[in-house]
């Protein structure tokens, strides 16, 4: 991904614009990716500092550095680099320095200091060749990592990446962004839902009155802590808002050394199907899914595919669906993000306001709340350490079943 100083953009009073390339533009920054993919495709086995190195001499014109940059950082991202050594770097540089200051302790005009005499001496100590010691010492090192894998990709699709990436580079300073989004399908919205709780972010859900949906997301400058984690799990929610058939958003960002408020626009209108087949389950679901002590209650769950729209408050995505043969209704199950205590009381508005459905909510007790703000007939809270579980949730479901007996 790429970072704050590679973006391309301009200040237009207080809103915040990409210099989006021109037609004639595109086709230049395609033949500048096509001449770092020559570069990166021939550099198998070289260090990454070589490639660098060979990179630096581009043919450019100074206008073009930062998108020249940009494009060799994405290409650098694609690839693999990977430490190469037989033995562990530590262990060796720690073996030559003992044996080399040993050395000079030794050494005299008739027989001076010779550090090829130790690289010797220790290649043979060690049982490898002189060559394979000294490029071991450092190859821990990030500049030292040899390329295993070149980029596979061809230079439109570099462009077509960096080009997003800029937006993404920009989303890492928003405060808070808001987007609308339109999808033919509607199981396209579900995807997206569950695709952004994947990434645990903070967001409320409006309907619109022409069948889209309003997304009102927090950035990570809105948070006091965790800027860093939080920023980049948004920035990677970009491709499945761009999934969407027609996205248009807006984000609040502070940009620059003095972090001016700006706002920012982006608008996309895909021409790719969405990928119906995605895999959006968190780990953490899938554990209580998967976990034979639910198979073994009563209980049976699975994904939830359904809206639970809050009249006048917004929508709630439940996760999970629980059902029981002695259940009249199935209990939904919904696993908050660990960003926000406010999430938690939003929810309890939720369900004093209207939310008729059989729901637990799932909160980690990083958030600080107790189960008791929310005990009704009908909706409860489960507060979980580290990760949830299915035999806590199966405690909060059985006890959730006692207290609705009596309207069933």
């Amino acid at each position: 991904m790429l970072s704050v100083e590679h973006v391309r953009v301009r200040r237009d009073g207080d809103r915040l614009v990409l210099r989006e390339l021109s037609a004639k533009q595109r086709t230049r920054a395609v033949e500048l990716a096509e001449q770092v993919l020559a570069v990166m495709n021939t550099a198998e086995g070289k260090t990454r500092d070589d490639v660098d190195q060979e990179l630096t001499v581009l043919d450019m014109r100074p206008t073009e550095r930062r998108l020249v940059e940009g494009l060799k950082k994405l290409a650098e991202d694609a690839a693999t680099f990977e430490a190469v050594a037989q033995q562990e770097p530590s262990a060796l540089r720690s073996s030559l320095f003992l044996q080399a200051a040993a050395a000079r302790r030794a050494a005299s005009l008739e027989q001076p200091f010779s550090r090829d005499a130790v690289l010797a001496a220790g290649s043979t100590a060690l049982g490898i060749s002189a060559e394979e010691l000294e490029l071991g010492l450092y190859s821990d090192l990030r500049g030292a990592h040899r390329m295993t894998r070149a980029p596979g990709i061809d230079a439109p699709t570099l462009v077509a990446e960096y080009e997003r990436s800029q937006v993404q580079a920009v989303l890492l300073r928003a405060v808070q962004l808001t987007a609308r989004v339109h999808c033919r399908a509607p199981e396209a919205y579900k995807q997206l839902f569950q695709k952004l709780k994947f990434r645990r972010l903070l967001y409320a859900v409006e309907p619109l009155g022409d069948g889209g949906y309003s997304l009102r997301i927090e950035g990570p400058y809105s948070m006091f802590e965790a800027v860093t984690k939080y920023g980049l799990e948004l920035s990677l929610s970009l491709p499945a808002l761009e999934a969407c058939d027609v996205l248009e958003l807006t984000a609040d960002v502070l940009w620059g050394k003095n972090r001016s408020k700006l706002r920012f626009e982006h608008r996309h209108v895909t021409t790719r199907p969405p990928n119906e087949n995605a895999d959006t389950l968190r780990d953490d679901l899938r554990v209580i899914l998967e976990d034979p002590a639910l198979q073994r209650s009563g209980w049976s769950c699975q994904v939830a595919d359904e809206l639970l729209t809050v009249p006048g408050l917004g929508v709630c995505v439940p996760d999970l669906l629980f059902s029981h043969p002695e259940v009249e209704r199935g209990v939904y199950f919904e696993l908050l993000g660990y960003w926000s205590r406010d999430a938690v009381w939003k929810r309890v508005e939720w369900v004093e306001r209207g939310l008729a459905q059989d729901i637990i909510f799932g909160a980690s007790s990083k958030l600080r709340v107790s189960e008791e703000v929310l005990e009704t007939e009908h909706a409860g809270l489960y507060v979980f350490r580290g990760q949830p579980s299915a035999r806590g949730l199966l405690k909060k479901l059985e006890s959730l079943r006692g207290r609705g007996k009596g309207r069933r």
